[in-house]
């Protein structure tokens, strides 16, 4: 669901994700064009983000974050217990 989700933006961070999940993004994402409209980000499991360039071998391993110290903060992560909440501040494209 939404709240184990987590957007990013600016290609530095990646992870898996269900397709059931990608599928209702995908339709919720259209429910909010004010904060969707012409934003490009990357969704993924929260727990499961890493940096873009470690990512295919910790997708391949399956791997979750195991603790707070493997977790990289990019900056532009986006989560909430809500659609609204989590689609909130995105950054439009230039």
């Amino acid at each position: 669901g939404v709240a184990a989700l987590e957007l990013n933006q600016g290609d530095s961070k990646s992870g898996r994700i269900a397709r059931a999940d990608v599928a209702a993004l995908c339709i919720e994402a259209t429910m909010y064009p004010n904060t969707t409209g012409g934003t490009t980000f990357e969704c993924y499991d929260g727990e499961t983000g890493k940096p873009l360039a470690t990512v295919g071998l910790s997708n391949i391993m399956k791997a979750k974050n195991k603790s707070s110290d493997e977790v990289f903060v990019s900056g532009k992560e986006r989560r909430g217990d809500t659609w609204e909440q989590i689609f909130t501040g995105l950054e439009r494209d230039a």
